[in-house]
Parts: structure tokens; C-alpha cells; sequence
């Protein structure tokens, strides 16, 4: 049996083990081209971001750091994506990364576009359209972001091929095509890897440019305009990668980007025609990147808060802020972070009444008192039923803590 190695990738602080099947190692060298490694014997007291070991007729299974990789079988292509993902991961526990967002970035006269997932809305036909135009591809799927020594915020190329979803869609152009012919990497059924001779190097950095949300339809011309703040919010804020990365440091790092960065939404039915407008609508910057005001501190996620349940609610007890919350207002939103920061929390009018209540301990009833006198037209049920599902989300969240005993309240 060939003995198990480990793959070490630059930047990280734990290897890819890979048990029984040596041969992977050429097809990662084909896919991830940019992202040096090197090869190691394994070593038993080292922690691995995953294992792919070898079931037969090539075929393998993945067991990744969590200890839980399924009953599925990949074949080559497969194992390598999913090994991308655990890389991903591994990334932001071995990194300063203020946070790690689920979009491609493509630079495009020297910054770099943000073009986040939304599913089937042609993120990576789009990608490979502005490749095939010379545009160089950072990522096509997981897009470390960081804060420059200058001030400014700035993604970082990966080192992996864009992959592209089969089989490409009828209506494309036979330069297309043949482009795609000319690029094609590994490959099965559904993904085709683009080997790209223009690929930056991993860690390689670029300031950001803009952020433009796909909105793909089946006839139309291009359309392009401004992105409701909101929308922007939500979307980058749910497309992030970062779990193990602090919530107030994602939190505050999504409220500079989008005080620094403009969201666009580009409409169309035409990847290729969409690809020409943006190279037309970015072709030049007329200001210089915008400097972050107020930078974030990178923080992750404690170990042994992550392995914490959720406390209990009580109604009965007085509630009060607890410490080490961050709170953001956006677009006339509000949003908490937790002090431990495993989560982030959208305030609706309601909730937001309630949290600048626990300013002080209070407990359910006297809630429910004060708002009563301020919304007397409103049905004390009514606001009992959401007092109390609005505490007990800030108590399970831990946004709000059991007064200490003896406080009057």
C-alpha cells in the first residue's frame, strides 16, 4: 500500500492528508497552478484540514476536519472541489482575514470587482466571459479580504483555476467556445477547470473597486444601476465564509466595505454582453480606493465558545446587556454582534425598542409595561408574544445576561 503524505500549502497552518492515492497530486498541480505546496511525510501529532483517502477505481471519500465527510464517493474533479473548500476553511483559521466572502473577484483595471454567489445567477459564466476578455480571475468562489498597511481594503488572489458549470449554455459565441476548448483543464460531467496563463499567484493582492450583484434573466437587454444598501447588506453578510472569524469583526468589516465600496446590480441575459459592459463600465478608476475610517480588529471565534449550548431563557428573570456586544447601524438598520461573536443579528423596529430597554435589567413584564404606554392601540397580547420571542432571541444569542443578583429592578 502507498504510504499516506501530507500537502502542505503556503499560508496555512495545517496539511491535506492524502492516504492511498499519490495520483491526486498532479491534478492538484493542474487545478490549484498558483498555490505552491509541498510534499511531506505524514506525521501522526499533526492536525489535518482533511483526509481523501482512496476507495478504488478512482473513486475517493473525504473525511475533513470536523471528523464527518458523508457516505459520498467523488471522483478526481469532485474530491479536489470539495478539498477547496476545506482549504477555505483552513485559510481563515491560519490567516488575519477580516473575512472570507462566497464571490468571484475579477481585476479589472487594477481593483478589483466583487461579483457575490447568488445560486444560478451566472457568477462563473460571467468569470470565465471576462477571462476569456484578459481579465485576470482572483477567485471564482472563496475571496479572502484584508486591510492594507495603507489603509485600505484589498481581496487576495487564491491561486486556483476558475471553474466553469456544464455544459455551457446555448447562445454563445464559437470564439467562446473555442476559447473555453483552448483553456480546458481537469474536468468531469458537470465542472470544467480553465487553465488561465494570466492566474495570480495565491496571497497576491489588489484593492477593491466595486460590488456588482448578478440578476440573470431569460430575455433583455444589459441594465446597470445602484443596489439597494440593504440588499447589499444582507447579501454580503450571508455569502461569508468566516464561521470561525469573530462576528464583530465581520460585521464591522461588511459596514466599511460598503462605506468605501459602491454595490451595483447588473441585469442581463447575456453573459458575454454583460462581461463587455462591465469592461466598459470599469475601465478606468477616477478616485483613488477609499480609506477604511474606522478599521476592524481581527478576532476569532473561541474554541471553547463555539463548543458552549445555548443558554436558557427564563422569563421570570430580569435581562441586561451582555458585555462585548458591537451594534452597527446600516442603511437605517441595526445589527448586533454577540461578545463571543457567533452570530450576527437583524433588528427589526420591534427588537430594537427592546434592546435599548435593556440598557438597564428588566424583566418580560416590565417590558411588556412600557411598551404598552407607548403603543397603547396596540393588543397587550401582541406585545407580550413578541416582547417575549425578542428577549428570548437576545438571551439564546447571548445578547442579553441574567441581572446579577441583588440588582433592583
Amino acid at each position: 500500500m502507498t504510504d499516506p503524505i501530507h500537502i502542505w500549502f503556503d499560508g496555512l497552518n495545517s496539511p491535506i492528508r492524502l492516504q492511498g492515492c499519490p495520483e491526486l497530486v498532479g491534478a492538484i498541480r493542474q487545478i490549484l497552478p498558483q498555490w505552491p505546496f509541498v510534499i511531506a511525510p505524514v506525521s501522526d501529532d499533526i492536525e489535518v484540514a482533511a483526509t481523501i483517502r482512496s476507495v478504488g477505481n478512482r473513486r475517493y471519500e473525504i473525511e475533513p476536519r470536523t471528523g464527518y465527510g458523508g457516505d459520498r464517493r467523488y471522483d478526481t474533479v469532485d474530491a479536489i472541489c470539495d478539498m477547496i473548500v476545506q482549504l477555505s476553511w483552513e485559510l481563515l483559521r491560519s490567516g488575519q482575514w477580516l473575512m472570507c466572502l462566497h464571490a468571484a473577484a475579477i481585476e479589472m483595471a487594477g481593483r478589483l470587482v466583487i461579483v457575490p454567489n447568488m445560486r444560478r445567477a451566472g457568477k462563473s459564466t460571467l468569470t470565465a466571459c471576462l477571462a476569456a476578455r484578459g481579465h485576470r480571475v482572483f477567485s471564482d468562489d472563496f475571496f479572502p479580504v484584508s486591510l492594507s498597511g495603507d489603509g485600505y481594503l484589498q481581496g487576495h488572489a487564491t491561486g486556483i483555476c476558475p471553474r466553469l458549470r456544464l455544459p455551457v449554455p446555448e447562445g454563445f459565441s464559437a470564439g467562446f467556445q473555442e476559447w473555453v476548448q483552448a483553456h480546458s483543464g481537469p474536468g468531469n460531467r458537470r465542472y470544467q477547470y480553465l487553465a488561465l496563463p494570466e492566474l495570480p499567484r495565491h496571497g497576491a493582492a489588489c484593492p477593491l473597486g466595486s460590488i456588482v450583484v448578478l440578476d440573470r434573466r431569460e430575455t433583455g437587454s444589459v441594465e446597470f444601476g445602484e443596489l439597494d444598501l440593504a440588499e447589499a447588506i444582507a447579501g454580503l453578510l450571508y455569502q461569508n465564509f468566516a464561521r470561525s472569524v469573530h462576528s464583530g469583526t465581520i460585521l464591522q468589516s461588511v459596514s466599511e466595505l460598503l462605506s468605501a465600496v459602491r454595490p451595483y446590480r447588473l441585469s442581463y441575459s447575456s453573459a458575454e454582453e454583460a462581461a463587455e459592459f462591465l469592461e466598459g463600465r470599469f475601465g478606468d478608476w477616477s478616485d483613488a480606493p477609499a480609506l477604511v475610517g474606522n478599521a476592524p480588529a481581527f478576532r476569532l471565534v473561541a474554541e471553547e465558545d463555539l463548543a458552549n449550548p445555548r443558554p436558557n431563557f427564563d422569563p421570570s428573570l430580569a435581562y441586561v446587556r451582555s458585555e462585548g456586544f458591537l451594534e452597527v447601524a446600516m442603511n437605517d438598520d441595526h445589527y448586533l454582534s454577540d461578545g463571543s461573536g457567533l452570530g450576527i443579528h437583524r433588528l427589526n423596529k420591534g427588537a430594537l425598542a427592546i434592546w435599548r430597554l435593556l440598557e438597564e435589567p428588566m424583566r418580560l413584564d416590565q417590558i411588556c409595561d412600557v411598551l404598552a404606554v407607548a403603543f397603547p392601540d396596540t393588543p397587550h397580547e401582541t406585545i407580550e408574544r413578541d416582547s417575549s420571542q425578542a428577549l428570548r432571541m437576545f438571551v439564546e444569542n447571548r445578547l442579553a445576561s441574567a441581572a446579577a443578583s441583588g440588582v433592583l429592578v
